[in-house]
């Protein structure tokens, strides 16, 4: 073997060994998360004058928000937001309607403050508040003009939560539905993170973003945007923090009751 040939081929060899220390400290491809999709392409809360809803947004076995709602085309409006130390359960009548809310809240240390919110807000009247071990209640009337804005919004939240990863589309005819499924692989955010572990699926009302019903779940690790960095993140740290996610929305006319709570408290000489 001649001497160029020689040259050529430790070039070769050097050039091989460098691709490979790449790939094994940069990832080949990043891929694209639903929140860069654009805004009309976007999962959305289903547009329909009535409806029940739930969902649940979850992270490493710890429940973050959970929601259950239902909106009447003319009626009965019903919310109920658990955020762990404070969970906030609503009722209206009907849109104009005064709103009822009832605020459990764990914290003892912020009853004060939270008193002087209600207090200050022209449009809220403090109509209770009693304490059990551990837990204070604020029961609130509230001049709103419709509770339905407030459900939407708590389904939005939940809805938006599935922004974090990318999903493949899947046609179903048979179904009637638009079929998404969550994929892994890097993603560029205000810093690059991981995505493991995929599994789920998203399903909207035929072609459109309005979310039908979504259960998914992944395994997300942040500050990664190299394997080395990876590799760093998880052996020094928690990661991944496995999310799940789901939501669920039904159409139709829903059954809203008063709450025994509004009963009693509009039974009682406080609201008459």
């Amino acid at each position: 073997m001649d001497r160029r040939t020689a040259r050529l081929l430790n070039g070769a060899l050097a050039l091989c060994c460098l691709v490979l220390v790449l790939a094994a400290v940069y990832p080949v491809t990043t891929a694209e998360s639903h929140s860069t999709q654009p805004v009309d392409e976007r999962f959305t809360v289903p547009e329909v004058d009535d409806y029940r809803a739930t969902g649940a947004i979850v992270a490493d076995g710890e429940t973050a928000l959970k929601f259950e709602g239902a909106v009447t085309a003319d009626g009965g409006r019903y919310l109920f937001i658990d955020e762990g130390a404070v969970r906030t359960e609503q009722f209206q009548a009907s849109p104009g309607a005064p709103v009822y809310s009832r605020l459990v809240v764990e914290d003892v240390g912020s009853t004060d403050r939270r008193r002087e919110q209600i207090q200050r807000d022209t449009d809220r009247k403090l109509i209770r508040e009693s304490r059990t071990e551990g837990d204070v209640t604020f029961i609130i009337k509230e001049n709103a003009s419709d509770l339905r804005t407030d459900v939407s919004g708590a389904a939005s939240v939940v809805v938006r939560s599935l922004y974090v990863v990318g999903y493949q589309r899947d046609i179903d005819p048979s179904q009637e539905a638009t079929v998404y499924k969550p994929e892994n692989g890097w993603y560029e955010g205000r810093e690059p993170y991981h995505i493991t572990g995929v599994t789920g699926q998203v399903r909207t009302v035929s072609d459109t973003t309005g979310v039908r019903s979504a259960e998914v779940r992944w395994d997300q690790t942040g500050s990664a945007g190299t394997y080395a960095e990876l590799a760093l993140v998880r052996l020094t740290g928690d990661a991944p923090t496995t999310y799940d996610i789901s939501v669920e929305f039904k159409s139709g006319e829903p059954t809203v009751r008063r709450p025994a709570w509004v009963t009693a408290v509009k039974a009682g000489s406080e609201d008459r």
